[in-house]
């Protein structure tokens, strides 16, 4: 293998270990997954998705929709809700669709509309690949194949393709969600500079205006500038640069969607305008919190990520969760015990990688408390008469991604294996989500699931080699080095590059390194 393709393999495109030919195959499995999800099912075959639709058809005509005012889009195939139900949603989402929807019903091509709307919708989240992968670079920029495993991870869950053939709002909050989490990652680990300071005011401005589950993102982003690694600000330091940093995402999102939820309080009566009861509507169950706490289906019902269309019972999609949960926590268990024997050993004096410790520490402390503040909401929202349905737990992806993309590689060596055997049986759950005699409301669309599925497959096989071809590179690299053999090319890439020895992790999502990068 040259030394080019290696780098390239290894680093990505200009040193960009997020950007390399592996996450590139799996967004594009994503994307060519969705077609096939796309003609597979009928238009508006969810009453979620018409009201969707009808909310972006709205908007194009310049209006909101209300809970009462029901759906107007009423095209003559699908099912229909009683009530505009999505009608609590801030309108971001529905402006990027509205552009194709609108011209198009309002010409007499109502399934034409569906389906753009969803290929738009099918781009949106093939970005969550290349998006949760950037995260993982930028909340531990010392394991150098974790972006690689995270895009593999992600590209090959179902409920993404699922999410990625239907068009919901959620889509793009996921998206958001991710780059949140790079955002306030890349601030614990490196600091806060202008150009970070701009993207998290744009993130959380365009989260807040898309759903309100981003609002935990929120949280996460201005805790973490204030708590960042450094903080550069022109002149202004100190504990008020920090303050001033912290209220910048704030601001930035209250100045975006404030209009909408303070409508919301005038409209629908609450802030975060939750529909209420309608004639004909059944209440669900109420349940206390700690009842739903102790209700096996809430945990199987929300955390069904590789479910696809098989049943609950079914043991593939909780082998897919489970197994790289519990080998992380090995790992993890493994990694505390030789650190102790380590520093028993050590002179009290010595310490590993300096200051780096507590950014990386505080790091893990987001991630964990972003998902059990979700976990909690989600608690509450079924306690009164919610529902737990999968696709919410997009909202923090990135967390649970880097989770299975770091108990997968906990050993480098296992890793190119566990890794590809992962990716093929993830794809048993994919394909329960395809059905080849197509929607019968779009012309060729059996020939168009083959024809996906086809290219779905030769991805699933690139996605594969360009994998264990780079986690094969970065051992050999690895022993190069270890052994003074590491050719000239590698020694000045390596020393351009600010992350430390590259390639390196030592298959440790925590592995004491120098995070410049």
């Amino acid at each position: 293998m040259s030394v080019r393709v290696r780098r390239l393999l290894l680093d990505g495109v200009r040193g960009h270990d997020w950007a390399t030919p592996v996450v590139l195959a799996a967004t594009l499995f994503v994307l060519v997954a969705a077609v096939a999800r796309i003609a597979s099912t009928e238009p508006l075959s969810s009453t979620d998705e018409s009201a969707h639709v009808d909310y972006a058809l709205r908007v194009w005509h310049g209006q909101l929709p209300v809970l009462m005012d029901g759906v107007r889009f009423q095209p003559g195939f699908g099912h229909h809700p009683p009530v505009q139900w999505v009608a609590q949603h801030p309108p971001l989402y529905y402006v990027l669709l509205a552009p194709l929807v609108g011209p198009l019903v309002d010409a007499g091509h109502p399934v034409q509309a569906v389906v753009a709307a969803r290929i738009v919708n099918a781009i949106i989240v093939a970005g969550i690949v290349p998006a949760a992968a950037w995260a993982a670079s930028r909340c531990f920029p010392e394991v150098r194949r974790l972006p690689a495993t995270v895009a593999v991870v992600s590209g090959f869950t179902a409920v993404l393709v699922v999410q990625a053939g239907v068009v919901y709002n959620d889509s793009l909050a996921a998206l958001l969600g991710a780059l949140a989490c790079g955002v306030a990652g890349a601030a614990l680990r490196s600091g806060v500079t202008p150009r970070l300071l701009v993207c998290g005011a744009l993130v959380a401005a365009a989260g807040m205006t898309t759903r309100l589950s981003f609002a935990l993102w929120l949280v996460a982003v201005a805790v973490a500038f204030l708590l960042a690694r450094t903080v550069r600000l022109g002149r202004l330091q100190g504990l008020w640069a920090r303050v001033v940093v912290a209220l910048v995402p704030v601001v930035a999102a209250a100045a975006a969607s404030g209009w909408f939820w303070v409508r919301n309080t005038i409209v629908a009566g609450s802030f975060s305008g939750r529909p209420k009861a309608w004639p004909g509507w059944v209440p669900r169950p109420h349940f206390t919190d700690q009842e739903v706490a102790t209700k096996p289906a809430f945990w199987k019902q929300l955390f069904a990520l590789y479910r696809g269309a098989l049943d609950l019972r079914d043991a593939v999609p909780w082998i897919l969760l489970l197994a790289p949960v519990l080998l992380l926590a090995v790992s993890l268990v493994v990694l505390l015990v030789r650190r102790i024997t380590t520093r028993r050993g050590q002179n009290p004096g010595r310490s590993s990688a300096p200051g780096d410790g507590w950014p990386r520490t505080l790091v893990v402390a987001m991630l964990v408390t972003v998902v059990v503040l979700f976990v909690l909401v989600e608690i509450r929202y079924m306690a009164g008469g919610g529902a737990p349905i999968n696709r919410y737990t997009l909202s923090v992806w990135a967390p649970i991604a880097i989770a299975l993309a770091a108990g997968l590689r906990a050993s480098r060596h296992a890793a190119v294996v566990l890794v590809p055997a992962w990716t093929l049986l993830s794809l048993v759950p994919i394909w329960s989500l395809l059905h080849f005699e197509g929607a019968t409301l779009m012309p060729h669309s059996a020939k168009l699931v083959l024809a996906a599925t086809v290219l779905a497959g030769v991805l699933t096989a690139a996605t594969i080699a360009l994998f264990v071809a780079g986690e094969l590179a970065g051992l050999r690299r690895d022993r190069d080095a270890r052994d003074g053999r590491a050719d000239t090319d590698d020694r000045d890439d390596r020393s351009a590059s600010d992350a430390g020895p590259a390639g390196h992790d030592g298959g440790q999502l925590i592995a004491p390194r120098s995070t410049a990068r």
